[in-house]
């Protein structure tokens, strides 16, 4: 078994257009973005189309400060092949949004170019027989989980409300359902995508096998996935909620937390993972465990023991999974800047202790910093995980290190302060012989290289896909769609 933790230390008419463009705002169009927006004004509209990033919401600051030439939101996928001709005939850089809830400039707002906001794309359709949806690329996980809920139904979600589908299920997908059915990468069983050339292809095992295959972890490479066909579950009310707890009793959780990675590993009913924070306000650090358990069972036996230990406060309760991610999406609200970065290693109470007290010797001189909020979140990969994933063929694929803080000028500051972790866990779990190369993609930061970690096999097949599907390299780091990660 792995464990991966991740570190988090979240219209007028086209003449008058133009000149609107030059002169909007920070935003420094060029003129082949202008050309572009002109064209999508006039083919969608103001209910569809705005300049600048008016009525936007966006989770990190450093997004906010982004300003694209215009955005626009397509209805259907033969919307999002239309604008993808026009910015491809007009060769304008482009990013595309699902819940906005990226971290760095072209990710999911375009620099000067044009955003395909998906947020209009939420549609869901059950099959007859329950077990699947097909669910609109634009969804965020709360309107996911809400209209599946009205089946009595559940899919591979993730915990944050306003995180988009569509970023979420593309690098790979963490879920409270993983232990039994693995990411939610490994349970999307058909794609609807538009291709780099801006013809549309249903993408699944038999039509396209390598192109799915590159879907399961290749992330944005590939073309603009509109709609998933995903795993459906019977799902009513189950545990969740979070307990918070002193530093003082940070030895019994470590112990608690290793029992429940390996110990309690074949009841795939139950999750969990655990955060070290640093709480500025107090100048010390505070634990929290989230606990999830797929029955509506007050006290599982896994646990059990856990629960004795004594806890500041909690909200563990029986409820529906869109209510658990609103909780959860509270602890981190819009308005911060933020970074991520990952190491991976199998699983170790010494380990996870030595990386936490890397996190707090390293934050020692950025205590004073404006709104800073360095978080060591542990999540296990549990066997069930991998095994499932396996089972569905593979996929080209935990400490998490989460920071958040205020002013643009300690930006540079905390990107050193989580290279600095990286550097120092890396080295810590290979010298104690349970490193393992894999970075999730999702928990990465911009500093390290996921692809890098699935090994040269999948680096070369997933590469030569992508040369067959965008041979002009649309989706590449020098083509129009820059943003996230990249395989060439």
């Amino acid at each position: 078994m792995s464990a991966f933790i991740t570190a988090f230390l979240g219209v007028g008419p086209a003449m008058a257009l133009g000149a609107a463009l030059a002169n909007h705002g920070n935003t420094s169009a060029v003129p082949e973005c202008v050309q572009a927006c002109s064209h999508l004004a006039n083919i969608f509209g103001p209910d569809a189309y705005s300049l600048g990033n008016a009525n936007v919401t966006l989770w990190d600051v450093k997004q906010q400060e982004t300003h694209s030439a215009c955005w626009v939101q397509p209805s259907s996928t033969e919307d999002v092949s239309t604008i993808l001709s026009v910015i491809i005939d007009t060769s304008c850089r482009f990013a595309v949004k699902s819940g906005g809830h990226a971290r760095d400039p072209d990710d999911s707002v375009s620099v000067g170019g044009v955003t395909i906001d998906m947020q209009k794309m939420r549609s869901v359709e059950v099959a007859p027989d329950q077990k699947t949806a097909k669910v609109g690329s634009g969804h965020v996980l709360l309107s996911l989980y809400e209209g599946v809920e009205k089946y009595n139904l559940t899919t591979l979600g993730g915990r944050v409300a306003d995180v988009g589908l569509g970023g979420y299920t593309l690098g790979g997908g963490f879920s409270h359902l993983a232990p039994k059915y693995g990411l939610a990468m490994d349970n999307v069983f058909e794609y609807e995508l538009v291709l780099p050339n801006a013809t549309v292809a249903i993408v699944n095992q038999e039509t396209h096998p390598d192109l799915y295959f590159a879907l399961r972890g290749g992330m944005n490479n590939f073309g603009i996935v509109t709609h998933f066909t995903m795993r459906a579950v019977k799902q009513g009310q189950m545990l969740g909620g979070v307990r918070a707890y002193r530093a003082d009793t940070r030895d019994a959780i470590l112990e608690q937390a290793y029992e429940l990675t390996t110990s309690w590993k074949n009841d795939t009913n139950m999750a969990f993972y655990y955060d070290y924070g640093y709480d500025q306000e107090r100048d010390d650090f505070t634990i929290t465990v989230s606990q999830e358990y797929t029955l509506p069972v007050l006290n599982p036996a896994p646990f059990e023991q856990l629960n004795r230990i004594p806890f500041e406060h909690s909200t563990i309760r029986l409820d529906r999974t869109s209510r658990f991610s609103i909780e959860t999406a509270s602890a981190t609200p819009p308005g911060g800047r933020n970074l991520f970065a990952t190491v991976t290693y199998s699983p170790s109470a010494d380990l996870d202790r030595q990386l936490q007290d890397i996190m707090a010797k390293g934050l020692q001189p950025l205590k004073k910093a404006s709104g800073f909020f360095p978080n060591l979140v542990i999540q296990p990969l549990y066997e069930g995980a991998i095994r499932a994933g396996k089972e569905r063929g593979g996929n080209a694929a935990v400490a998490l290190l989460t920071v958040r803080w205020g002013n643009a000028e300690d930006d540079e500051r905390m990107n050193a302060f989580a290279q600095e972790w990286v550097e120092r866990s890396t080295a810590t779990t290979k010298s104690a012989g349970k490193h393992h190369p894999w970075l999730y993609i999702n928990y990465a930061s911009k500093a390290q290289d996921p692809f890098l970690s699935y090994g040269e096999a999948n680096q070369q097949k997933l590469r030569r896909i992508q040369r067959e599907v965008d041979p002009q390299g649309v989706f590449t780091s020098d083509g129009l769609c820059r943003g996230y990660f990249k395989l060439q």
